[in-house]
């Protein structure tokens, strides 16, 4: 994804934003805000890569350090108001943790991950996965189904000549 093209076009304004920041016992700074807005308005998990191009590109000329970036990102998960996905090729991405769906395809050509349809038979198929889990003495703390194989673009350019 093209995250350079990401504005935060916010629903929930930076003000709110600081609230549940400061709720969870961070501080509200400029890059925590920024971060989050970015996330908000993002159609697909955001590697750190494509954070720090779209923070770069926001027209605030604040720019942020790399290290700030990941200092950031482990305290939003940390926090619980981000979640920290690895695709197969061990990069994480980001996306906002109230918005985490509970699956994701991820292409196995450009790595780029994208939700699942919603369905509404995935929460009951998952709930008795838990189940099996839970009878063979397992007991899980979080499901998130990974599906791969490649994406539309991807697949496009393996039929050109």
């Amino acid at each position: 994804m093209n995250t350079s093209a990401v504005q935060p076009t916010s629903p929930l304004p930076a003000t709110r934003w600081a609230e549940l920041v400061r709720a969870r016992g961070l501080r509200a700074t400029r890059d925590v805000l920024r971060v989050l807005l970015l996330l908000e308005a993002s159609k697909a998990p955001e590697t750190h890569e494509s954070l720090m191009q779209a923070l770069q590109a926001d027209g605030s000329g604040q720019p942020v350090d790399r290290v700030t970036l990941y200092r950031v990102l482990d305290r939003l998960v940390q926090a619980n108001l981000l979640t920290r996905i690895q695709d197969s090729g061990r990069t994480a991405h980001f996306t906002l943790a109230q918005s985490a769906p509970s699956g994701f395809f991820e292409c196995e050509q450009c790595h780029s991950l994208t939700a699942l349809p919603d369905d509404p038979q995935l929460p009951a198929l998952l709930e008795q996965l838990n189940a099996r889990l839970q009878q063979t003495g397992l007991r899980s703390t979080d499901i998130t189904l990974s599906v791969h194989g490649l994406c539309h673009d991807c697949e496009e350019d393996s039929d050109k000549p």
